[in-house]
């Protein structure tokens, strides 16, 4: 993500030593389009002005709320650790990756679990003062799906906790309701998502309407509920299955390269656009993407890319000179490829980009250049037909331009061969020529 965000900042001096045969309208166009785009530019933005997110976790003992970080993460986050003591029933940790950290989480028992904070008002004060001292993005109400707790005490904190909140921080606080364990509803048996039977999944939308009746009898305003399965098998490197409890007992190495066994997640990813939607502060929304979504916010920029550079050829072949914008598609072309590379953490120069380009076989073989031929060829239909030839040859060049990024994703982000980025170059290019 450095990468790209040092080369998107040296974008507009490569423009501009552009040779002189590419005209300044060109020039202008490609940074406007570029450095203009606001979606790009926020996200260049985002990997610089970033924080973890701050998220309160509300829920009984043995929710799984640890198993759930591990699921948001995608990983054994074995620098989970206490790092501040509260009060007797909250705890501040810091979730890590390494030296990274990727959340700091203020966890707390629910509070029917607590005698004290049942009988002591200045308890439940003390809790609502440590919360606002925190200042979460957002708070996370977590239930059990296969035990109908009574949680009105705890739906009635979160509602003065919520309260307390806006009168502070003059901002609504976001509740996310999660109802996790749902591997766990009959019939347990079925652990992979994707054979949960129907009458398991009706089970589980039963129980997710039932806390959603208490919740809104009790005027609880939240922003989404949603049942998950945070289950997650672990392995060591050798391969070795390990049991959750353990875990603390392996070497740091063991714990710190734990890989995914079984992955029996159910939601996650659907919970992780929910808290996306709920976060309001942009830089602990990149700070979630940064910690759980990396991988999809790597592609999500590549594709990205591809779409405004494929928009751009597009409107550069419609250029009524035969033959000028050739070349221009070429530089276009090489800083996608090279944008593109960046993203997997390559630093590739220019000419490495067209070597690329030119490896496609397609591109440097016969079929391609005579391709480019007929797209100039057809901006002389303008004489007979005006307007007909440019958009046969935007087509033309919009096609070739995405089939070529699609290419240097597989290539340089999924890490696929130079044959299968061949392919999907093919792919690509029939397949938008299909449409």
């Amino acid at each position: 993500m450095q990468n790209m965000k040092a080369f998107y900042n040296k974008a507009e001096k490569l423009i501009d030593e552009l040779p002189d045969a590419i005209p300044e309208k060109t020039r202008e166009m490609l940074k406007d389009k570029i450095l203009g785009d606001k979606e790009l530019k926020q996200l260049m933005e985002g990997i610089d002005n970033h924080r973890p997110p701050r998220i309160f976790l509300i829920g009984r003992t043995g929710v799984g709320k640890s198993s759930l970080i591990n699921a948001l993460c995608g990983a054994y986050t074995a620098g989970v650790s206490d790092t501040k003591s509260c009060t007797e029933s909250a705890q501040i940790y810091e979730c890590k990756d390494g030296d990274r950290t990727l959340m700091e989480i203020l966890d707390t028992r629910g509070i029917a679990e607590s005698d004290s904070l049942n009988t002591d008002v200045s308890a439940e004060d003390m809790l609502i003062e440590e919360v606002n001292k925190f200042s979460p993005d957002v708070a996370i109400l977590m239930l059990n799906c296969t035990h109908r707790d009574d949680v009105n005490s705890d739906v009635e904190f979160l509602k003065k906790v919520a309260k307390s909140y806006a009168e502070t921080n003059n901002l609504r606080l976001p509740i996310v309701v999660v109802v996790n364990k749902c591997d766990e509803m009959a019939p347990s048996r079925f652990k992979k998502p994707a054979e949960y039977p129907q009458n398991k999944i009706d089970k589980i939308n039963e129980v997710v309407q039932y806390y959603k009746g208490i919740i809104v009898k009790n005027g609880l305003k939240i922003d989404n509920i949603i049942a998950v399965s945070s289950l997650i098998d672990w392995q060591t490197p050798d391969g070795m299955e390990i049991d959750v409890e353990d875990i603390p007992n392996l070497p740091v190495h063991d714990i710190n390269n734990l890989e995914i066994a079984f992955d029996g997640r159910y939601n996650i990813e659907e919970l992780l656009d929910i808290l996306e939607e709920a976060i309001q502060d942009f830089e602990a929304q990149m700070g979630l993407r940064m910690a759980s979504r990396l991988t999809e916010v790597v592609h999500r920029l590549a594709r990205h890319l591809n779409s405004i550079f494929s928009g751009l050829s597009g409107t550069v072949a419609l250029t009524p000179i035969p033959v000028s914008d050739i070349y221009v598609l070429l530089i276009i072309q090489t800083l996608l490829v090279s944008l593109i590379a960046s993203l997997s953490g390559r630093d590739i120069s220019l000419d490495t980009a067209k070597e690329f380009i030119f490896s496609m076989g397609g591109i440097a073989g016969a079929g391609y250049v005579f391709r480019l031929v007929a797209q100039q060829v057809a901006k002389f239909i303008n004489a007979i037909w005006p307007g007909a030839g440019s958009a046969v040859s935007a087509g033309v060049a919009a096609v070739g331009t995405s089939a070529i990024g699609k290419a240097a994703i597989s290539y340089y982000i999924d890490g696929e061969t130079i044959e299968a980025a061949k392919k999907k170059f093919e792919e690509g290019r029939q397949e938008k020529e299909a449409k």
